[in-house]
């Protein structure tokens, strides 16, 4: 009725997947690329089809993502549809909500809506749900379902993702707080799905820092050794051995020492305590930017660091050993030494990206975003683009759809990218990804190998400094990821996990 199916090709896996979950609050976890954004049409299609006059309201987490949703639905349906944020006027919204059959927004909009009562969620029939894993703890897509359940008579909620969770636990909260009955779960490697995958070749590129970063590395673990001694002087961790101690642990302690100052219970020790946690957690980040990142990105923080008003800053201002490997890292700038990373990123893109071939690169900080737009900005033939989240100094979200549209016509050849562009952004044309660092987090590696091959072979770079939080990150995302595809799995031989009886009652 309302889906122009001469617009989609046939896909046994879709029409299986919904007619699974059509009429029950379903959980659909699909690889990126494989048309998830067309289920939901279907699903779309069937539910305002079966209660004429319902509306459909469609969820994602930003407004680039819905704006491409929208695009997508726009052409494939003959409906009224609208994207709605924060920025459009509450007087408009509630015209808006009224006046379209689907409603595209963020999740924080619908939340603030429902509790000034300015849409009304029992004219509502589904909700689609985009990147549901983030549906844990209060964000504001677990309100949503609750108050969408409670008012709509007719109720179907189906949350979409590529990776739900590494942890058993959190795919059942994910679970229980959009109130699923039914899991979907599709892998590259079932027979339905496999034809559709294009080729991921994926390599690692392990590389050798020089002795002289190093020594700056060396230097800053000696640095936080002496901090993590002062923290025991005043007896927190003080029975703990040295090699137990890590940046996990730093950050726990400090929770509990803040948690000890909101309750009035103030002490020196509690005070004290904050600041020397705050200076070792400093370092660490510190650490990370030397031994992953760049020197630069390491000099330009410690630089910043150096001018801070924290008593932390402060502190770490006064420390000759401070002092002495800024010192260090500066020198090496001047002497126009970095990173081997950088020179290996240099030799990809220079073989990879041609007149007709693209690539994104992926990396963690603004500050190495910048330096690598520095590096690459130079080279013949490159043309690339910085691609980050909105934050002090970023990008609008106008902008960030510009820098996508330029990148799929080939103004930009290359994107430098933080993790805004991670995260369900359909990105076309991307034939090479090089992820800088690795990242401890199968949802985060798994949505960076999303973003490339969507529609031909891609391949993959993996940077790894040897011996650095790289190696560690990149085994933990493995363990992490496999982990996940064997909980889902189990999800899957086991429905009985979860309330799976084709009713709509909520997860029990």
């Amino acid at each position: 009725m309302f889906l122009d199916r001469s617009k989609i090709e046939e896909r046994t896996y879709q029409t299986s997947i919904f007619e699974n979950t059509k009429d029950k609050n379903s959980l659909i976890v699909l690889p990126t690329g494989l048309g998830k954004t067309i289920i939901s049409a279907m699903l779309i299609d069937y539910r305002l089809s079966e209660f004429p006059g319902s509306r459909a309201l469609f969820l994602a987490p930003t407004k680039p993502l819905l704006n491409q949703h929208g695009k997508t639905l726009s052409r494939l349906m003959n409906l009224k549809l609208a994207v709605v944020s924060g920025s459009v006027s509450k007087a408009e919204r509630g015209g808006t909500y009224k006046d379209n059959d689907l409603i595209l927004a963020t999740p924080q909009t619908i939340e603030n809506d429902i509790a000034s009562d300015l849409i009304d969620l029992s004219a509502f029939s589904i909700i689609i749900v985009d990147e549901a894993h983030h549906s844990i703890g209060n964000y504001a897509y677990v309100k949503v379902a609750d108050e969408f359940l409670r008012r709509s008579s007719k109720p179907n909620i189906i949350g979409l993702t590529a990776s739900p969770a590494s942890d058993q636990g959190k795919i059942m909260e994910i679970c229980k707080n959009l109130h699923i009955s039914t899991v979907e779960i599709r892998g590259e490697d079932d027979s339905d799905v496999s034809p559709y995958i294009k080729t991921k070749i994926v390599q690692e590129e392990r590389i050798e820092l020089p002795k002289e970063i190093k020594s700056i590395i060396a230097e800053i673990k000696g640095i936080i050794a002496d901090q993590v001694t002062a923290l025991k002087g005043v007896g927190i961790l003080a029975e703990v051995p040295a090699s137990r101690i890590n940046r996990v642990t730093i950050l726990k302690v400090q929770n509990g020492l803040i948690k000890r100052l909101r309750s009035d219970r103030k002490s020196w020790y509690a005070i004290r305590g904050i600041i020397i946690t705050s200076k070792i957690l400093k370092l660490y980040h510190a650490l990370n930017l030397v031994s992953t990142q760049s020197v630069e990105a390491f000099y330009l923080f410690l630089s910043r660091l150096m001018a801070g008003k924290a008593k932390s800053d402060k502190e770490l201002a006064k420390s000759e050993a401070v002092a002495h490997v800024i010192e260090s890292a500066r020198a090496l700038l001047d002497n126009g030494e970095e990173t081997p990373k950088i020179e290996r990123l240099k030799e990809i893109l220079q073989k990879s990206v041609t007149k007709d071939k693209r690539a994104i690169v992926f990396t963690q900080y603004r500050d190495n975003v910048d330096v690598l737009y520095k590096y690459l900005s130079k080279m013949d033939g490159i043309r690339p683009a910085k691609f980050i989240g909105q934050g002090r100094k970023g990008l609008s979200q106008k902008n960030q759809l510009e820098i996508i549209r330029q990148f799929e016509e080939g103004t930009i050849n290359v994107l430098i990218s933080t993790s805004v562009s991670e995260e369900g952004i359909s990105i076309k044309g991307v034939d090479t990804a090089v992820f800088y660092e690795t990242v401890s987090s199968a949802i985060r590696m798994i949505q960076r190998k999303g973003r490339v091959g969507r529609f031909d072979v891609g391949k993959i770079y993996l940077l790894i400094a040897e011996d650095t939080n790289d190696e560690g990150y990149f085994w933990l995302s493995k363990r992490r990821e496999k982990a996940m595809r064997k909980i889902v799995s189990k999800i899957k031989d086991n429905p009985s996990m979860i309330t799976n009886d084709g009713t709509l009652r909520p997860f029990t």
